[in-house]
């Protein structure tokens, strides 16, 4: 074969291989198109491996983002997250002027039910918490504060309560996580007459154990005493969050044990 005519072979074989290769990387190109919107790079052999273990974690990211988001099924159980991002949505809602508590605190103790109690930042908590056994005294663990709500890890050893107290201006949503524990809840009727005394209704009388919830609004179940059968740890939501005022304004109480002259759930208080 002449010279003239292994260049035109060669121009055509060279025309073919740029061919194939143009179609190619059009191919890759249409294929890699998604992952180039989503700003992938080229990466050494390393980088990709090391990617590729992240990927999991990639993942959990996103599920928690997602779930932050509400894109969770309505009954799925959700992280520490997206806990804290929902119910800093509602609670925002309390500085409307027609801000419904009780529809506010159903809400929030929907949320409470599903939170996933073994969700690290849970979990970090209760541990921490441990550390004041046998201080004999109900240990605190805060976990959120803003200005809209508070989120606090309560912890009761065998015998331990919580002396009747009021919350003025308050709501709260407490969740038994862990444990057994008897929750009385109250109305103020008013303060009697002649007397340096209050009259109460008894409005909860419940023993809660893990994943039950009791709740109160400013107006209903305000008053209420907490006393543990075993170690228990609670998780307590409420809004808006304790601040000096609030604590200053926050009253304990004495309750008798025997109904006010023979009425059903009518009982005498005074002030601690």
């Amino acid at each position: 074969m002449n010279n003239e005519k292994r260049t035109s072979v060669s121009r055509r074989q060279s025309c073919c291989t740029a061919t194939l290769r143009m179609e190619e990387n059009n191919t890759a190109l249409n294929t890699m198109d998604d992952y180039n919107r989503r700003q992938f790079i080229r990466t050494s052999l390393p980088g990709f491996l090391g990617l590729t273990l992240a990927l999991p974690s990639i993942a959990s990211l996103a599920t928690r983002a997602n779930a932050c988001n509400g894109r969770l099924a309505k009954d799925a159980t959700i992280n520490w997250d997206a806990f804290l991002s929902e119910v800093d949505k509602v609670a925002k809602t309390q500085h409307l002027d027609h801000w419904k508590e009780e529809a506010y605190i159903q809400q929030v103790v929907q949320l409470t039910k599903r939170l996933n109690l073994k969700d690290p930042a849970l979990l970090k908590g209760f541990e921490n918490c441990k550390r004041g056994l046998g201080n004999g005294r109900v240990d605190f663990e805060d976990l959120e504060k803003n200005r809209d709500f508070a989120v606090c890890l309560l912890q009761f050893e065998k015998g331990e309560f919580i002396p009747p107290h009021d919350h003025p201006g308050m709501t709260g949503v407490i969740q038994c996580a862990t444990g057994e524990i008897s929750v009385q809840n109250y109305d103020m009727l008013g303060v009697r007459k002649g007397h340096e005394t209050f009259l109460f209704k008894k409005s909860a009388d419940t023993v809660m154990k893990k994943g039950e919830v009791s709740s109160l609004t400013s107006k209903a179940r305000n008053i209420h005493t907490l006393k543990a059968h075993s170690l228990t740890q609670l998780v307590d939501v409420f809004a808006p969050p304790y601040d000096p005022q609030r604590a200053a304004k926050s009253s304990w109480f004495s309750i008798d044990s025997d109904p006010f002259e023979g009425k059903k759930d009518i009982f005498e208080a005074a002030l601690r």
